[in-house]
């Protein structure tokens, strides 16, 4: 898997993830490459955002399609404690 794919495919981890965690959210993503990733969920009333360091992403001990260190790291709920100011994630090894 080249770089390129693989990065898709923890962004869609991560987009997969913040659709089940907002549900009733619309969902739009940003890269701002190289320096991060910006994940937008909106509802018209509140909105909040998830940015991760694009190099967390493009990290090949970044397992692709593993959720569980979103779910630990209670993403979702740092993203709304956070508030429009955006929650900066980085996971911890």
């Amino acid at each position: 898997m080249d770089n390129t794919s693989w990065i898709e495919t923890n962004v869609e981890m991560v987009v997969s993830y913040l659709t089940k965690e907002f549900e009733t959210f619309v969902l739009s993503y940003r890269a701002d490459r190289p320096l991060t990733h910006t994940f937008t969920v909106d509802n018209g009333k509140k909105q909040f955002q998830l940015i991760i360091e694009w190099r967390t992403l493009a990290d090949r001990n970044f397992p692709p399609t593993n959720i569980d260190l979103l779910v630990k790291s209670n993403v979702a709920g740092e993203m709304r404690l956070h508030g429009e100011k955006g929650y900066y994630w980085t996971p911890s090894t």
